[in-house]
């Protein structure tokens, strides 16, 4: 498999805001970090603040636009097209600060949906083999279970025209998070093609009946796929 260099990177970021630590954006590819920054958005005026940038890394560029609310919620929506000649394996993560801390047991939701356009040539966006597509993290460690989700992602093209999927949980029971939450995006992509995805996690507290809780990540899971 080709794989398309990197050469340099510039990504524009909203101005700082003063009274909300700094979320983390990182972008790899090919396995090497191109971006990596902590900008502190911009209030929304809903409790929570806005982050938006977009730059280019070699012939791939990538457009975001996040919103972190400090109670454990991050929402995500990226637009990333390859113009290279080769494919490229990118990962998308995002890492926001929370406070107050969420006590466990805590509540899980999340959902990913993403699309694919592809050129005259045809293409391909795919998981990586025994890697989701989609991974929620709390206090910098990936939950798995029930919260990895298109764990088998794979939108084959076969000319030019687009092709989707999407997939979520709600109300799993999950750990503590203590100073953070985050999203982790993981895939390979064609030359040529453009992807656009919208992503949430939330975490909130719930009551524990009886003094005890158990953890488990093994409740509802709804996916849809539309071509």
């Amino acid at each position: 498999m080709a794989i398309a260099s990197i050469v340099a990177i510039s990504i524009a970021v909203t101005p700082a805001d003063a009274g909300f630590p700094a979320l983390n954006v990182q972008w790899k590819l090919d396995g090497g970090i191109v971006f990596n920054d902590f900008p502190t958005g911009d209030p929304n005026g809903m409790g929570g603040f806005v982050y938006m940038g977009d730059g280019m890394a070699g012939s791939v560029s990538m457009t975001y636009s996040l919103v972190g609310i400090p109670d454990a919620r991050v929402s995500a929506n990226y637009t990333l097209e390859n113009f290279s000649m080769a494919t490229v394996e990118v990962e998308l993560w995002v890492t926001l600060p929370i406070t107050p801390a969420v006590s466990a047991p805590s509540s899980l939701t999340g959902s990913v949906a993403v699309g694919m356009t592809a050129d005259a040539d045809g293409g391909t966006l795919a998981a990586l083999p025994g890697i989701a597509f989609w991974q929620a993290m709390i206090d910098g460690t990936a939950l798995g279970g029930g919260t990895d989700l298109l764990t088998d992602l794979f939108l084959d093209r076969p000319g030019i025209g687009g092709m989707g999927d999407n997939e979520g949980f709600a109300q799993l029971p999950g750990p503590e998070a203590l100073t953070d939450i985050g999203i982790l995006i993981t895939f390979t992509l064609t030359a040529g093609e453009q992807i656009s995805l919208t992503s949430v996690f939330n975490v909130v507290p719930i009551p524990v009946p009886g003094g005890l809780a158990v953890f488990g990540l093994a409740t509802m899971v709804v996916r849809r796929r539309r071509r």
